[in-house]
């Protein structure tokens, strides 16, 4: 391994381990400190923490300082993405003095001049601009660009064009653009035949025009990033030792919280006041409940004879799974398991039998 290549993994595992943020998850979920950290990850939709902190870095490295970078086994490249404007190079002065440009309502009159539009639909993105003179077409241009191109980046890119095109007439021309087009929506305003135009030619620039190649907005980059991250956060769940329990009734990762509270959890886990838990971590001897049998979340929810009241129906070994999860989708069967849960907590010493 590359002595670079090596130095990453170090710091990753190095990071993982330093940024083991277990405390603030029990804090936040309400669940015993034995839980595994990667199931409370996914109960609470919280990302693990170096996962995060190599997002924002990796997201610096290529958008800030313009230099490729590793995410894992992910490359990304500063040239596949715009850069950041530097601000004005112009000063304001000399730029507004020979630049006009104002706001109105298009007017068809037949006088030449420059219409321009963007379009991204299902099928990709396009940008076109049209020359209209007396009614008619005398000029075009469309290109096709990437699906990741975003329809404000369309409208610049012909207006860009637009403004090079116009240069070389060597006279006054306007150039008519409706990048307010989704403002204007709300007075609801008449269609203009030029823009029409413009509009279908970026259309057709979807499945017609030459490929144009255009920088992705740095939104998709961090949109990519962050795909990556939960790609890998996903793997380390599926591949994971720790929180097999919760695997099975939350397979899929998400920065959404699952909705479950503290009763939920100790349920689902097993890390709660059972009999059954205590022995295993070897804080008694034995795991059985008063009643004489092992003191276990499933026995408490369908046959303990303390827990009478919360009963529900009696399941065969193999529906388990499935019944657990329709109890967790059904609003009335999750408050009464999280009423047992209370009354197993609130009444611990008459269920649990003494270590004897």
């Amino acid at each position: 391994m590359e002595p670079t290549k090596r130095k990453r993994v170090l710091l990753t595992s190095w990071l993982q381990k330093k940024l083991e943020y277990g405390l603030f998850l029990l804090y936040i979920s309400g669940a015993y400190r034995t839980n595994p950290t990667a199931a409370l990850q996914v109960v609470t939709g919280l990302q693990p923490l170096h996962l995060q902190i190599q997002q924002e870095a990796t997201y610096a490295r290529v958008a800030r300082a313009r230099s490729s970078s590793n995410f894992f086994t992910v490359i990304f490249s500063p040239t596949d993405y715009e850069s950041k404007s530097n601000g004005i190079h112009i000063h304001p002065l000399i730029f507004f003095s020979t630049i006009k440009f104002h706001l109105q309502k298009i007017r068809d009159s037949g006088a030449k001049a420059i219409y321009t539009d963007g379009s991204k639909t299902d099928e990709g993105t396009g940008s076109a601009y049209c020359i209209l003179e007396n009614y008619g077409i005398i000029a075009s241009w469309q290109d096709k660009l990437d699906h990741s191109n975003l329809v404000f980046q369309t409208e610049i890119l012909a207006f860009k064009i637009a403004i090079e095109a116009a240069s070389t007439l060597h006279r006054p021309i306007k150039i008519w653009t409706d990048s307010l087009s989704s403002l204007m929506a709300i007075l609801n305003p008449k269609s203009h035949h030029s823009n029409e135009c413009a509009d279908q030619l970026a259309k057709e620039a979807i499945t017609k025009g030459d490929p144009f190649f255009l920088p992705k907005p740095l939104s998709y980059l961090k949109s990519e990033i962050k795909s990556a991250a939960l790609n890998i956060w996903q793997d380390n769940w599926d591949n994971g030792e720790t929180g097999r329990s919760t695997h099975d009734i939350v397979p899929r990762v998400s920065k959404k919280p699952v909705g479950w509270n503290r009763e939920d959890i100790m349920f689902v886990t097993g890390h709660g006041p059972f009999p059954s838990y205590s022995h295993r971590f070897n804080l008694r001897t034995h795991d059985n409940c008063s009643c004489g049998e092992k003191g276990d979340p499933m026995r408490y929810a369908t046959k303990c004879r303390f827990t009478l009241s919360w009963h529900f129906q009696t399941l065969t070994v193999s529906l388990k799974l499935q019944w657990l999860k329709n109890i967790l989708t059904n609003n009335l069967s999750r408050t009464r398991l999280r009423l047992l849960m209370r009354f197993i907590c609130d009444e611990n010493n008459l269920i649990v039998e003494d270590n004897n």
